[in-house]
């Protein structure tokens, strides 16, 4: 048993030092107001505030697309649609699992970093699948909605979260599955849930 439990700590050790190797920068306001200024990251969920998801990196062409091959896959232990567009910041991926799972990933090796689980409510109620469509990032926090009509904000090394709050109640019908947006120190959010008879809206929350 002390073998294998100073094994699981050396696994965890080398997953550390890896992610410490990225010396990712804090994702200031700056950073995303000119996010095409960095075609190696997707800063958020639109690419930038145009929202045109357009990259311009030319890696990639009409001649060269036939010799793409896989480098690496991620494979989800939960079955079903997905509908996030991953962030990626400094070399590290951010993705969206069902229901309302976050994962951060090594984008050069797939390597998985952390996993976050957010554990709904029992008496949520949504429409059409549970899906979610990615995350928001500001400084080091990550924020996302959840199917219960929460926002959860985590940090973006470790997972942890730092904090969580009510949107709208999901027992009358309302849930998150929409990406949050960072406008300066604040991510707004919209809700769903009009198939029940909501009334949608929109609001904003201190980043902090």
């Amino acid at each position: 048993m002390a073998r294998r439990g100073a094994f699981a700590w050396l696994v965890l050790a080398m997953a550390w030092l890896s992610y410490g190797l990225h010396a990712q920068t804090a994702v200031t306001y700056d950073r995303l107001l000119n996010a095409a200024k960095e075609p190696q990251n997707w800063l958020t969920y639109g690419g930038d505030y145009f929202s045109q998801r357009h990259s311009p990196l030319t890696q990639i062409t009409p001649a060269n697309v036939k010799s793409l091959n896989l480098a690496w896959m991620y494979q989800s232990p939960i079955a079903g649609s997905w509908q996030a567009t991953p962030l990626v910041v400094d070399g590290i991926m951010y993705l969206t699992q069902r229901q309302n799972d976050v994962v951060a990933l090594d984008a050069v090796t797939g390597r998985a970093f952390w996993v976050y689980r957010h554990t709904n409510s029992p008496d949520l109620v949504v429409c059409c699948g549970s899906n979610n469509r990615g995350l928001a990032i500001s400084g080091e926090t990550l924020f996302m909605g959840t199917l219960d009509a929460q926002i959860v904000a985590l940090n973006a090394r470790s997972g942890r979260p730092i904090w969580k709050t009510a949107v709208a109640s999901s027992k009358s019908g309302y849930s998150i599955t929409v990406s949050p947006l960072v406008v300066k120190d604040k991510v707004i959010i919209g809700v769903g849930g009009g198939e029940y008879g909501i009334r949608g809206f929109i609001a904003a929350y201190d980043t902090l």
